[in-house]
């Protein structure tokens, strides 16, 4: 009989003392020190639906398959469900790693890898639709310029390492989601320019296709490159955006300021920005944008909640999130 395999959020619902085997990806390895001076390693493994930490102590019979590995590297492992404070908590008995033929199954390695919920096909045309609505016509085809460039990269780039849309699309997502709010907010806000605005958020996080690695089938997590470790990707963005503002002879008035969208969209120095912002444009880009990591951090908490838990540590919102619903019938 073939194994039935779980994925990390389901073994941790399965419930104390039940056994669990899945396949994940090593995200992570780390040295630690003991108590007593001696050291243990800190395994962190993922897959699609989440993650979970191993230790693995020097006497460990699991020792010798840890030092082989790598991040990266799927592996199969399995165990048991313990508990910790009142937590799921997973303990590795076995670790192994996979045949050829099982690295070569899109199946089995797609269950290591994050996706968007949401249709990137219909998202895509979303997001073209308010691009075509940009009033002002050299910052619509300066948007234009970019996403020709670089569409199909953006359409599959994660938005985040961690806490929001780090997944496959998250970027296409975290982006549609935003330029909807701002489009619905500006009839109330007439100081906000719509096309700059516009612009501004869609172009928002556009250096997060050179900032990250790709997200590829079997893997469970993208990396800095080298350009997101040297520069990040605001000021990466805003070297795109000065390409094909310059490319389509966009107003340099107005290319400065689109670049202050990009630059400040993190609100403050100590948060990452470049600037803090200064064009009522840059304000509304930067809080929406706040607002839908947050958000969006919450959702994804929630839909990786386990059962009969009723709060979770969310780092989005630096504290602890309700997971029951309110009883309001809807």
């Amino acid at each position: 009989m073939s194994e039935t395999l779980l994925t990390l959020r389901e073994a941790k619902a399965a419930g104390v003392g039940a056994r669990f085997v899945s396949i994940c990806s090593v995200a992570d390895l780390a040295t630690k020190p003991t108590r007593n001076g001696g050291s243990y390693t800190e395994l962190t493994l993922a897959d699609a639906s989440g993650d979970a930490k191993f230790k693995v102590w020097s006497d460990s019979p699991l020792r010798a398959a840890v030092e082989a590995l790598r991040p990266g590297v799927p592996v199969r492992v399995g165990g048991l469900v313990g508990d910790y404070n009142g937590k799921p908590d997973l303990k590795a008995d076995a670790l192994s790693a996979l045949t050829d033929a099982e690295r070569s199954d899109p199946a089995l390695m797609g269950r290591l890898t994050p996706v968007s919920l949401q249709d990137p096909a219909v998202m895509a045309r979303a997001l073209g639709e308010i691009v075509a609505s940009i009033p002002h016509a050299g910052l619509r085809a300066t948007v234009e310029s970019v996403l020709e460039a670089h569409g199909e990269r953006f359409r599959d780039s994660v938005a985040a390492l961690g806490v929001h849309h780090a997944y496959r699309h998250g970027l296409l997502e975290h982006t549609l989601r935003m330029a909807r709010v701002v489009r619905a907010l500006l009839p109330l806000y007439p100081a906000v320019d719509p096309s700059l605005a516009l612009a501004g958020v869609i172009l928002h996080d556009i250096g997060k296709i050179q900032e990250y690695t790709r997200l590829e089938p079997g893997m469970s997590k993208a990396a800095f490159t080298r350009a997101g470790n040297l520069h990040g990707h605001l000021v990466l963005g805003a070297f795109l955006v000065r390409e094909h503002a310059d490319k389509v002879g966009l107003d340099p008035s107005l290319r400065e300021r689109l670049e202050h969208v990009l630059l400040s969209h993190h609100t403050l120095r100590e948060f990452g920005a470049c600037a803090t912002p200064a064009t009522p444009e840059a304000v509304l880009v930067a809080r929406v944008d706040d607002l839908d990591a947050k958000l969006s951090a919450v959702e994804e908490e929630l839909r990786k909640a386990p059962p009969g838990q009723e709060f979770v540590q969310v780092r989005g919102i630096d504290g602890h999130l309700l997971t029951t619903p309110p009883r309001t019938g809807a």
